[in-house]
């Protein structure tokens, strides 16, 4: 059981300019894809246009997609013209890489170790699967330490910070939490490993999960990429209260898109809970 914390002082916001052109009154982004969206510039991309809502679908490198519909004040999504890397598409190796383990035994050990393996994101995401759909599973054991994937169903707040977990146990997480079993309401991850392979996969959580409401991933290495994910997964989650993503590597304009994001979800109400 994790030792509740109070919640910090809410950031103040930044201000930034936006780049806007003017757009003809004909042309509309329906049924862009993501990935490309998130490649043009600001320059192929107007405000008006985008504030007519832009309709979307998520390919996140295999994973089913996820429709999101943007608005003006969602600006966070569209890349600088002057900021080269400006694209969220994160590159992984296929999720049908060969795994030193077999499907049975993910499906149905009660412990399972890992502690030789080389998982990457893309491999990690194939073995959330099948551990997904073993119940008796109770830990995992890595190279210096455990996850205690059990707890996920059996406890509602989990304080597992400063653990060395690695983008291969965040994705795992996020797969189990995406579960109807899985009770967590409150998941502190502070002070790990975790990238933009592991902030992608909870964000992709957030949009259907309904349970957390409180993830506090301070002190990551999350960078312009994780910020957008969790952009989209604000947007499409009505649960969370509290998101802690201070001390990682995040852009300040890419923080204002949060802020901005959060503040206009009706179900917040403001700033109060965002961390940055």
């Amino acid at each position: 059981m994790s030792k509740r914390k109070e919640p910090d002082a809410a950031p103040t916001g930044l201000s930034r300019a936006a780049g806007k052109r003017k757009v003809g009154d004909e042309e509309t982004f329906d049924n862009v894809e993501l990935e490309d969206l998130f490649n043009m510039s600001s320059e192929d991309l107007g405000y008006e246009g985008l504030a007519r809502g832009v309709g979307m679908e998520a390919e996140e490198d295999g994973i089913e997609a996820d429709t999101v519909g943007l608005s003006a004040s969602e600006i966070a999504f569209l890349p600088q013209a002057d900021r080269a890397d400006s694209e969220i598409h994160l590159d992984t190796d296929t999720e049908d890489d060969d795994v030193d383990i077999s499907e049975e035994e993910l499906r149905t050990a009660e412990r399972l170790d890992f502690s030789n393996l080389e998982l990457t994101a893309g491999k990690a995401r194939w073995v959330a699967r099948m551990i997904a759909e073993n119940d008796s599973l109770a830990v995992i054991q890595f190279d210096g330490h455990e996850l205690p994937i059990g707890e996920l169903t059996e406890e509602d707040e989990l304080e597992w910070d400063s653990e060395e977990y690695t983008d291969v146990e965040a994705i795992i997480i996020a797969t189990l939490l995406e579960k109807d079993s899985c009770t967590v309401k409150r998941l502190d991850l502070a002070r790990n490993q975790i990238t933009d392979h592991g902030a992608k996969a909870l964000a992709k959580m957030l949009q259907t999960n309904s349970t957390l409401e409180y993830l506090n991933l301070e002190s990551n290495m999350i960078s312009e990429k994780g910020g957008a994910f969790f952009g989209l997964a604000v947007k499409a989650n009505s649960t969370l209260q509290y998101l802690n993503l201070q001390y990682n590597s995040i852009p300040t304009t890419r923080q204002q898109d949060l802020r901005d994001i959060w503040q206009t979800t009706s179900c917040r109400g403001g700033q109060l809970g965002l961390h940055l």
